[in-house]
């Protein structure tokens, strides 16, 4: 008896024991991240290509990862599946599902279906912006096999002794290789030549982390996934400078990696054997055939107020309210500087250290206090960022607004005082 891995597009596989079908991260809805991410290359048909599961894994909150428009798609076809999520307080997955007239169940302890068992180690480092979470699956038959799916988890020293721990022998690891997100490509001007150098640097250091990885699993093969897509509408020439690798970048690296191919290639424990792999590159002209087709899309928020509206939005008053809101959640420890434009002369400038808070309106040709990030947001995106009709986080990692840092430090704490930055 063995474990198959079957592989249908970025961080969507099912996972296939003897005892259980799961299904993991099906993201098929074009336009996730508010209108800016899209497929590459297309899955034609993922309902025939995912078949009949018997459970489903959602391993976080992100839309390339939790797709309710496809599960309610998939359920229409195959009827009501089971939901498993990781055990996080606060639990943003859980109520985010429930919002969306989808039930789950939150797997606090390994459950056992016969031989199988099904585990999932949620990353915890004690922010309430938590949200990742990784899948181990063991079948203990004639012989013990183990396929492990870290997803999106930045595996820090804790979580890989963790996922150690819990997974024990693997046979087959199925992890991040490249990162998606607004860096470097919205942190820079496209004419500025730190950019490549920088989109460069980025691939780089997700390379070293798989490698990390990989070394610290042991397991015999290796399945490089996730974080496929590409950027549509007025990012579309963004695209270039994400440093996003190529899985098959990759094969020169780890010699126990594979590749496998789009749409259904598999790979089991016992022959080790893949069905079908990718070892070459997507094709440059396939790509920027595609690109080219989403270019012209519209954003979510283009949709939804006209530009002739823009000068009505309460944006100041709406500010004031979110800024109360995340002053109160704020993990940072020391001065930090957002300054958010509100009209062509002045810009909303608050300090987010939670031992000194403050928010205030400064002259955008003043030069501001350090450290700070410039946040260059179109305005109807803004008003639907402080309202929560959308959320900061997706609008990251979609590359929906610009960034200008001084310096040019990433800082987590920061980083995450926007994801509440909203009224609520």
């Amino acid at each position: 008896m063995s474990i198959s891995v079957k592989y249908i597009y970025s961080a969507c596989i099912v996972i296939a024991t003897p005892d259980v079908r799961i299904l993991c991260d099906p993201w098929f809805t074009e336009g996730v991240y508010d209108g800016s991410w899209y497929h590459f290359p297309e899955v034609s048909n993922p309902l025939e290509a995912i078949g009949d599961i018997d459970i489903v894994y959602v391993s976080h909150i992100h839309p390339d990862h939790y797709d309710a428009e496809f599960l309610k798609s998939y359920f229409a076809r195959y009827g009501e599946k089971e939901i498993l999520i990781a055990d996080h307080d606060p639990n943003h997955l859980f109520y985010k599902m429930r919002a969306d007239g989808l039930g789950c169940t939150v797997l606090s302890e390994p459950r056992r279906i016969g031989s199988t068992l099904v585990d999932i180690l949620p990353h915890r480092t004690g922010s309430i912006s938590d949200i990742d979470s990784a899948l181990i699956v063991k079948h203990e038959g004639e012989r013990r096999c183990c396929v492990a799916n870290s997803n999106d988890v930045i595996f820090d020293d804790d979580m890989i002794d963790a996922f150690v721990e819990r997974a024990g022998k693997v046979d087959i690891l199925c992890c991040g290789y490249t990162g998606a997100g607004p860096f470097p490509q919205t942190y820079f001007d496209l004419d500025d030549p730190k950019l490549p150098e920088a989109a460069n640097q980025k691939k780089e250091q997700f390379f070293e982390r798989y490698l990390k990885l990989v070394d610290a699993v042991g397991a015999k093969k290796n399945v490089p996934f996730a974080g496929k897509y590409i950027l549509g509408g007025r990012l579309a020439p963004l695209n270039e400078f994400r440093g996003v690798a190529d899985p098959v970048e990759v094969l020169e690296l780890d010699p126990n990696a594979v590749v496998l191919a789009d749409n259904g290639g598999t790979l089991d424990t016992i022959s080790f054997e893949p069905t079908a792999v990718r070892t070459e590159p997507y094709s440059r002209e396939d790509i920027t055939k595609r690109i080219s087709e989403i270019s012209t899309r519209s954003m979510d928020y283009e949709r939804l107020i006209n530009a002739e509206e823009i000068e009505q939005l309460p944006i100041r008053r709406l500010l004031a309210l979110a800024a109360k809101r995340a002053f109160a959640r704020s993990e940072c420890n020391a001065d930090y500087f957002y300054v958010i434009p509100v009209d062509e002369k002045q810009a909303a400038i608050l300090n987010i250290n939670k031992n000194n808070p403050s928010l205030s309106y400064i002259d955008l040709n003043v030069e501001f206090p350090q450290p700070y990030s410039l946040l260059k947001i179109d305005p109807r995106y803004l008003f639907g960022l402080l309202t929560n009709i959308y959320h900061w986080n997706n609008a990251e990692v979609g590359s929906q607004f610009e960034t200008r840092r001084q310096p040019n430090i990433f800082n987590r704490d920061a980083q995450r005082f926007l994801n509440y930055l909203s009224i609520g």
